[in-house]
């Protein structure tokens, strides 16, 4: 399929069943991730195309911005139950897993991953792909802004 909004990915080859679908769901586990800083329900999308190569070698934080234009879920979960500090994305060891027992849920990528990225302990503009992604207006970072409900168990 073409990326219409994309400044550097133009097209991609996305999974049949993600294209036929009706409702998508989108449920990334919170973690470190070397190369992209953050893997969370912008990043998690990479798990949908053929050739992730494309998007190492050209923007990463680009691409995965330009990606969100595509197809947004109907709905992100993020699992943010035990979350991996470190060493992403595979990590080496249990100590770089801490216990955090959250869920963020959120129909904008966006501002889910700004969440997250602030549940994870670092500003969202660390994570290049967020603004990036905010600026083609794939969602919203001004979380002050939305209605925001905190559930706690």
């Amino acid at each position: 399929m073409t990326i219409p909004g994309g400044k550097v990915l133009k097209k991609a080859k996305e999974h049949e069943l993600v294209l036929e679908s009706d409702v998508f769901f989108n449920v990334p586990i919170l973690k470190n991730h070397e190369s992209a800083r953050l893997t969370a329900s912008l990043k998690n999308l990479m798990g949908d195309v053929w050739d992730r190569g494309f998007w190492h070698a050209n923007d990463l934080h680009q691409c995965i911005a330009d990606f969100a234009t595509y197809r947004k879920p109907t709905l992100n979960i993020v699992d943010a139950y035990y979350v991996m500090k470190r060493n992403g994305p595979r990590g080496v060891s249990v100590e770089d897993v801490v216990t955090m027992k959250a869920q963020l849920i959120s129909a904008d990528m966006v501002a889910v991953d700004t969440a997250s990225a602030k549940l994870f302990g670092i500003d969202p503009a660390e994570v290049p792909h967020i603004p990036l992604a905010a600026d083609l207006n794939a969602g919203r970072m001004d979380l002050e802004k939305l209605n925001i409900k905190r559930i706690t168990i």
